[in-house]
């Protein structure tokens, strides 16, 4: 009998399995071809997981948040519980979407994870209850003291589906990078393996099929960036090119971590073949180079000076480049003026914001910027 972990819980697993640089090398895809989850073979109740050890197999590689979402073949077998919380998945499992972790454990990989984030509405009743009360609230309050004036109100079922495609979009950003956020307690890994990109989702996606959540999932491989050093890019790089609908600014899409070919400044002008930096609009010769004091902490003062030659080297080279810092990434308005900025020198026009799309800006801010 085999477990399928799925959801958060592989969310977990693969942060745990890929922290490192390398690949880890117990690790293998499967299925080789397309294949069904069957019932009997397949745990779906909280007595199977039980006797099939899933939970100490997890507990060795340090996943023991409960419930574990695992994935069933019918809803029939599903049971209540604290230890396992089970979802349906009644279609074709793509091939190589999973990772076979030991014998009877498998890990959705990292693209078909976006597909189940993607299909994973649930009940919105009582968010829609609950809003709907707390904006009436709002709206006697601000009426009793100002008439004139007329409270933003954001339909909760709209933001709720913006807000979780745009979550699945920042999984998606994590994966096709090179850092895995940490798990519990556990502080985030540099350096690590990109495991997957849009190609490799899109893949995935064509394979499963339309069901629920393959049309949000390709709207997430639309939004996402590959290449991300770090949270803090990821939730830079979102801000700055979602959907103005969404709340972002709706800048073109940079590119991250892409090396610049420099090699015709050699000598004179630059004393390496290229430079990589932060973030990169090719076509208009504009860079961005976000300063961590977190990474120039860890690295050394040394890091500054790296940072400094590779602007230097990118400014010779004729491109324009910008610095942010956490100082301003941690301010919204600092940030809206940082758009505005590089707006002008991307020669597009800024869209200008609505009252609905202003709030949503705020929503937005506060989903995607690290807490931490």
């Amino acid at each position: 009998m085999y477990a399928v972990v799925s959801h958060d819980s592989a969310c977990d697993a693969i942060r745990l399995l890929f922290s490192r640089a390398e690949k880890n090398p117990r690790v293998s895809r499967f299925p080789q071809d397309a294949w069904r989850l069957s019932r009997g073979a397949c745990v779906s109740g909280q007595r199977a997981f039980r006797a099939a050890r899933v939970a100490e197999t997890l507990a060795g590689l340090g996943l023991v948040a409960r419930p574990v979402d695992l994935l069933v073949p019918a809803q029939t077998p599903r049971s209540s519980g604290d230890e396992a919380r089970f979802h349906v998945w009644g279609g074709v499992v793509p091939r190589e979407s999973l990772l076979r972790v030991a014998d009877s454990l498998l890990v959705s990989g990292p693209e078909l994870i976006i597909v189940q984030l993607c299909s994973a509405q649930g009940k919105l009743d009582s968010l829609l209850d609950a809003h709907a009360a707390a904006v009436r609230a709002e709206a006697e309050l601000v009426a009793s003291v100002e008439k004139s004036v007329k409270p933003v109100i954001d339909h909760p079922l709209e933001w709720e589906r913006i807000r979780r495609l745009v979550a699945a979009t920042v999984v998606a950003c994590e994966f096709s990078g090179t850092y895995r956020l940490g798990v519990g307690s556990g502080k985030a890994a540099y350096h690590a393996p990109r495991l997957m990109d849009a190609r490799s989702l899109g893949r995935v996606i064509a394979e499963v099929g339309k069901s629920q959540g393959t049309r949000r999932a390709r709207r997430v491989g639309e939004l996402m960036l590959e290449g991300s050093a770090s949270p803090m890019e990821t939730a830079l790089a979102l801000m700055l090119s979602l959907p103005v609908d969404f709340g972002g600014f709706g800048l073109e899409r940079p590119r991250l971590n892409q090396a610049v070919d420099v090699r015709h400044l050699r000598e004179a002008l630059s004393d390496r073949d290229a430079v990589t930096p932060d973030f990169l609009w090719a076509e208009q010769g504009v860079a961005l180079e976000y300063d961590s004091a977190e990474f120039h902490t860890d690295r050394g003062g040394g890091q500054l000076s790296k940072d400094a030659m590779r602007a230097n080297i990118l400014t010779s080279a004729g491109h324009r480049v910008f610095r942010v810092t956490s100082q301003v990434a941690k301010s919204l308005p600092r940030l809206a003026l940082l758009a505005r900025q590089l707006a002008h020198v991307l020669d597009v026009e800024l869209p200008e914001a609505t009252p609905l799309q202003e709030l949503r800006r705020h929503k937005l801010y506060m989903l995607l910027m690290p807490q931490k």
